[in-house]
């Protein structure tokens, strides 16, 4: 399920993080590093100094700033997550609009009256992303969760 053009830098970074501060040490903390530094290089952030130097440098405190930055909104999130929540946001609108449309032409409505447009105002997430994609869409405004595994738009126009 999980795609690799479908996770998120920022939660790899942030799982990264919590091992280290769990306590994660010696060629187990190296292993982990590495890893990240893999990752960064996947996304392409290698050049992005913001990114990449945290990680290069082995410093958890500077990765501990960046995160938070990103959390708080204060910094942009890399281009590699846009990109993905981009996809997933896209992946979303269609899902919620074919969805809408089955329920248009479903049998039970009257093929003689005019039609109704549909009640439906949000609809389960694609499973091709995972949950921590769906909950940063949430916190950056884009959807808004309706309880029970559903998203709506959090826009009235969307």
């Amino acid at each position: 399920m999980d795609a690799p053009e479908n996770w998120l830098l920022c939660t790899r970074l942030r799982t990264l993080r919590d091992r280290l501060a769990a306590g994660a040490a010696g060629p187990e903390a190296d292993a982990l590093w590495r890893a990240a530094d893999r990752d960064v290089a996947a996304a392409g952030a290698s050049e992005d100094a913001t990114v990449a130097l945290p990680v290069m440098e082995r410093s958890l405190p500077d990765l501990a700033a960046l995160l938070d930055a990103w959390d708080r909104r204060g910094a942009p999130l890399p281009a590699w997550d846009q990109a993905v929540l981009k996809r997933a946001m896209n992946a979303f609108k269609k899902r919620l609009k074919l969805t809408r449309a089955d329920d248009e032409v479903s049998s039970n409505r009257n093929p003689l009256s005019r039609g109704t447009s549909s009640s439906i105002v949000g609809v389960r997430a694609p499973e091709a992303y995972t949950e921590d994609v769906w909950r940063l869409l949430v916190l950056h405004g884009r959807l808004r969760d309706a309880g029970g595994g559903l998203y709506e738009p959090a826009g009235a126009g969307e």
